[in-house]
C-alpha cells in the first residue's frame, strides 16, 4: 500500500479493463504531450502507469482525463490531493468512491505511514460543498475503525441526512457522549431515526431519543430489538403512545414487555393488536383473559359514550348542507377552525359513508396519518388534512404530515386506504 503514496507499481503485466497493455515510456510521453483527450484518458486508466504521468494528468484540462486518474487505484496520493479540490464534481465523486474503497484495506502499519496524507484527502472530501461527495465518503467509511474521530464527528453533525445518517447509525467510533450531545442539540427527522436504529443502543441514548417526542424516531426505536429500553422508559413510551396510533403496532411487537406494560397497552390499542400481543408474548392464560376483558370493557364504554355525546343540532345542520350539495371543504374547514367535533363527526359520516364509531376513532386518534386518511376518504385536499392535524389532532408541528409541493398528499393512496381500514 505504500506504493499508493509513491506511485511505485508491483507488476508490469497489469492491464486496463479493456485488456490493453500499458504503452512504453516513450509512447506515454508522446500521448501525454500530443494525444487527444480520449487517448490521454485511456493512458491515465493504467494502474501501472509511471506516477509522474498520473501526477501530470491530475491537472489535465479535460475533466474526463482527471476523472480517469481519480478512479485509478494506482494513482499516487499526491495526485489524489490535487483532485480532492478539483472544480468538477464528477471527478471528486470518483475520488471519494476510490478513497472509501482503499482505506479499509490499510493494515495498522500502513495506516500509520499513510495517515497524514490519506486522511488529508478524506478531510477535504468530507468538507466538500456538494452533499453527494460528502455522502459518498460517509457511506464508504461508516463501518471503519481506522478513521480519525474528528472526521467521524464532523460527518455525524452534518446538516444533510444522507451524510450524517450512515455515521449516526453505524459508526463504531462515535461515543455515547458525542451522540447524546448531537441529539440534545436539536436532532430531528431522519438523523434521529438513524440513531434510533443503531445496534445495541444504550438505555441512556434510548431515553434521549424518546425525550425528543418524535413519533417516527420512537417507532424506529421500538422496532430496534437490540436497543436497551428499561421498564420505566417503556411505561413512558406507552403513556405517550396512547394517543398516537402510529406507535401501536411497533409497541405491540416489542419483545419482553413487562406484565404492567402489557396491561397498560391493552387499555388503548385495538382488539386485533391485543390478540397479536398475546400471541407474540408467552403468558399464562389468566393474563391473556385479563387483557381481552380490558379491551371488551373499553369498547362497550366507548360505544355508550358515543351515543351520549352526539350533538343533534350540529348533525342536522351538516345533513341539511349535505342534502343541498353544500357540505364542501369550506363548511368543514369552518368546523375545524371552531373545533366543532359533533359537526365534523356527522359531516365525515355523510361524506365517507363510514360508520359513526369508525369516524370517531379517526377524529380522536391523534394520528397524523389517520387524519390524512380521513380527509382523503372524504374527497378533501391535503390542506384540509393539515388543518385537521393542527386543530383537531393537536399534532406537534414536527410530527405533522404536510402537503406535497404540488398540493397533493405525500402519502400514497395504498397507505391512505390502509389507515382508513386500520381504524375499523
Amino acid at each position: 500500500m505504500l506504493d499508493w503514496v509513491l506511485g511505485r507499481k508491483k507488476s508490469a503485466k497489469k492491464r486496463t479493463k479493456n485488456g490493453k497493455k500499458k504503452p512504453s515510456y516513450e509512447e506515454a510521453k508522446r500521448v501525454a504531450a500530443q494525444g487527444d483527450a480520449k487517448a490521454r484518458a485511456e493512458l491515465a486508466s493504467h494502474e501501472d502507469l509511471e506516477p509522474e504521468f498520473l501526477y501530470y494528468f491530475a491537472t489535465d484540462e479535460d475533466a474526463g482525463v482527471r476523472r480517469a486518474v481519480a478512479k485509478n487505484d494506482g494513482s499516487p496520493l499526491q495526485a489524489d490531493l490535487i483532485l480532492a479540490k478539483d472544480v468538477d464534481q464528477s471527478v471528486r465523486e470518483e475520488l471519494a468512491f476510490k478513497i472509501g474503497r482503499l482505506v479499509p484495506t490499510l493494515t495498522d502499519a500502513e495506516s500509520e505511514q499513510l495517515a497524514e496524507m490519506t486522511f488529508q484527502v478524506l478531510e477535504i472530501l468530507a468538507q466538500d460543498q456538494v452533499t453527494q461527495v460528502r455522502a459518498i465518503i460517509s457511506d464508504e467509511i461508516k463501518h471503519l475503525h481506522n478513521i480519525p474521530r474528528r472526521l467521524i464527528k464532523r460527518l455525524a453533525e452534518d446538516a444533510e441526512i444522507t451524510v450524517a445518517g450512515p455515521i449516526l447509525e453505524y459508526s463504531p467510533l462515535l461515543t455515547d457522549e458525542q451522540i447524546l450531545q448531537i441529539i440534545t442539540s436539536g436532532l430531528r427527522g431522519g438523523a434521529l431515526e438513524a440513531v434510533a436504529r443503531r445496534q445495541n443502543l444504550s438505555a441512556r441514548l434510548s431515553k434521549a431519543v424518546v425525550d425528543q417526542e418524535d413519533d417516527t424516531a420512537i417507532s424506529e426505536l421500538l422496532k430496534n430489538q437490540t436497543a436497551k429500553i428499561n421498564e420505566k422508559l417503556m411505561d413512558e413510551i406507552a403513556l405517550h403512545a396512547e394517543t398516537r396510533p402510529d406507535l401501536h403496532l411497533p409497541l405491540v411487537d416489542r419483545r419482553s414487555l413487562s406484565k404492567a406494560t402489557l396491561k397498560r397497552i391493552a387499555t388503548f390499542v385495538s382488539a386485533a393488536l391485543v390478540e397479536r400481543m398475546i400471541s407474540s408474548n408467552k403468558m399464562e392464560e389468566k393474563m391473556a383473559r385479563e387483557l381481552r376483558l380490558a379491551v371488551r370493557e373499553r369498547i362497550d364504554a366507548g360505544e355508550a359514550e358515543e351515543e351520549k355525546t352526539r350533538g343533534d343540532g350540529d348533525a342536522k345542520q351538516a345533513e341539511k348542507l349535505f342534502k343541498n350539495g353544500k357540505l364542501d371543504e369550506y363548511a368543514v374547514l369552518d368546523a375545524i377552525d371552531e373545533g366543532n367535533l359533533e359537526y365534523l363527526q356527522r359531516s365525515y359520516e355523510l361524506l365517507t359513508s363510514l360508520p359513526t364509531k369508525h369516524i370517531s376513532k379517526m377524529l380522536t386518534s391523534g394520528s397524523a396519518k389517520g387524519l390524512c386518511a380521513l380527509a382523503w376518504k372524504a374527497g378533501h385536499g391535503a390542506d384540509i388534512a393539515v388543518s385537521l392535524q393542527r386543530r383537531i389532532g393537536k399534532i406537534p408541528a414536527k410530527s405533522m404530515i404536510h402537503e406535497a409541493a404540488d398540493g397533493s398528499f405525500q402519502m400514497p393512496e395504498e397507505e391512505l386506504e390502509w389507515y382508513v381500514d386500520y381504524f375499523k
